[in-house]
């Protein structure tokens, strides 16, 4: 009887372990998916800002969403919100779990959660 007991422990001890590292590795790529989607979006420029006398960037938040969809287009929870010359991106995955799923917990939702800043990189030689 110990045995069983001791058994059944060691197996749940080690679905924690499995799928822990399982949640993990999900979390990691929710973040990557995250930045990547974020600094699509901050090259997103808006051409208008481009040419004006102040070296404020804006993002156009159409483009930026479109280039978002791009590397997000796969999954189907994200978002993205823009300010100005910051882009936000949100990703969220649901990691199934395999062992512990014999305990009734059968998955785990993870997100991901980034941002990038558009920045004017070339300045004329006088500055």
């Amino acid at each position: 009887m110990v045995f069983v007991i001791l058994a059944a422990v060691l197996v749940m001890l080690g679905g924690l372990v499995f799928d822990g590292a399982q949640i993990l590795n999900a979390r990691r790529k929710a973040s990557n998916l995250a930045f990547e989607a974020a600094r699509a979006g901050a090259q997103a420029i808006s051409t208008g800002s481009l040419y004006r006398d102040s070296n404020d960037v804006i993002i156009d938040p159409l483009m930026a969403q479109v280039a978002a969809s791009e590397i997000l287009g796969d999954h189907d929870e994200w978002s993205i919100s823009v300010q100005g010359d910051t882009v936000s991106t949100t990703v969220w995955l649901t990691q199934p779990l395999h062992i512990l799923s014999m305990i009734g917990i059968d998955s785990r939702r993870v997100a991901g959660t980034a941002t990038a800043r558009a920045v004017r990189g070339i300045t004329t030689g006088d500055d």
